[in-house]
């Protein structure tokens, strides 16, 4: 949805001369001055009209002296966002800024009415949902969900059992030849068997299940001008992000870039606390079709996201400094460290696997 900038300031001038005037009902402009309406006498409003000059003159006046402050609140907001990121620091579980996205927030980020607030350049994960609240729940089942549930998840000791942010997918699917190494990847190393048909009929409220997804990318922008976020909002809608739209239109409005149309959600099967175990709906077979058709997402998605850096670079310009900025350097350093780290990983694991003797232990003895 769009929207007409002079009929928001005209929104803001009304409440700004609210503040001033507690009385006030409401206050209308007219060709003459601003037409106010004051409660003093019960429900019964005293209705006269101000002259306060030209209409034109104090809407004009107004818009100057929001978009001033708005633009000092936004490059003071901007600085101290782009000041985090410089130092690495990042909120989320995976601890780093996505790789895919780097150039649109380089891109976005260099210009000076736009700055990136939160971004994901989409996801496959398997997510097991947090404990519910329920006041029967024995001291022995509390205990054992604490143990399984740990960080890196939604409230309620919810939690990730995988997840990627790289279309590694194809790769896990060729490595994990074997059933039983498929599912300990895609459950995070929770044992998992057949539910029982008689378990369906037992399904209650506090039941926790297993959920197979993909989000796609999103990505929040704020922005200096409503001009600006309008501007941005029609080149996400025309990149196939057609769910976007704009936050807080009024002060420094906040463009919310996504699309639902790619979005994946699939319960594929419920914790038992008691057991630790996860009964699957689903059989390996079938999981390994989820993880083929999130894949095609996943494809999907990452050509969505070039549209779009070619539609901004198109619309905004080149960037007003040097991709290769230290903001973009320390994201690219801090993903390329991570990427290496769990190659490394991987890597000891595969060699351990294939060679018994390594480290002078055997595969048996280290995993005991």
């Amino acid at each position: 949805m769009y929207l007409d900038s002079t009929a928001l300031y005209l929104y803001a001038f009304r409440h700004s001369i609210q503040a001033f005037r507690p009385n006030l009902c409401s206050a209308t402009l007219c060709d003459s001055g601003l037409e106010f309406d004051y409660s003093k006498k019960g429900n019964r409003p005293i209705k006269y009209l101000e002259i306060a000059g030209s209409c034109e003159d104090n809407l004009f006046e107004f818009k100057q002296m929001s978009s001033e402050r708005l633009k000092q609140e936004f490059n003071s907001r901007k600085k101290g966002i782009l000041g985090a990121l410089a130092s690495g620091t990042d909120a989320s579980p995976k601890g780093s800024v996505d790789k895919q996205i780097i150039p649109i927030m380089e891109l976005l980020n260099s210009h000076s009415g736009t700055v990136t607030t939160s971004s994901c350049s989409g996801r496959v994960s398997v997510f097991l949902e947090g404990r519910k609240q329920s006041s029967t729940a024995s001291a022995s089942q509390q205990e054992r969900e604490t143990d399984v549930a740990t960080a890196g998840g939604k409230g309620g000791d919810g939690r990730w059992l995988f997840v990627t942010h790289d279309n590694l997918l194809d790769d896990i699917l060729q490595e994990s030849r074997d059933d039983n190494a498929f599912l300990d990847t895609m459950f995070g190393g929770i044992p998992s068997e057949p539910a029982a048909t008689q378990l369906i009929g037992e399904l209650s409220s506090g039941t926790r299940y297993v959920h197979f997804k993909f989000e796609p990318m999103i990505l929040h922008v704020l922005t200096e001008t409503l001009e600006i976020a309008n501007r941005l909002l029609t080149c996400a809608i025309s990149s196939s992000f057609r769910e976007s739209g704009i936050v807080s239109p009024l002060k420094n409005p906040i463009v919310a870039i996504r699309t639902m149309g790619l979005a994946f959600d699939a319960p594929v099967g419920i914790y038992d606390p008691e057991k630790n175990v996860i009964q699957r709906f689903i059989d390996p077979p079938g999981l390994r079709v989820l993880a083929r058709l999130t894949g095609n997402r996943f494809r999907e998605n990452s050509r969505r996201i070039d549209s779009l850096y070619k539609t901004l670079l198109s619309a905004m310009g080149a960037p007003e400094t040097p991709l290769e900025s230290k903001t973009t350097r320390a994201f690219r350093k801090k993903a390329e460290g991570m990427d290496k780290g769990r190659k490394l990983a991987a890597t000891r694991e595969a060699r351990i696997e294939t060679d018994p003797l390594e480290d002078g232990i055997s595969f048996q003895e280290e995993v005991m």
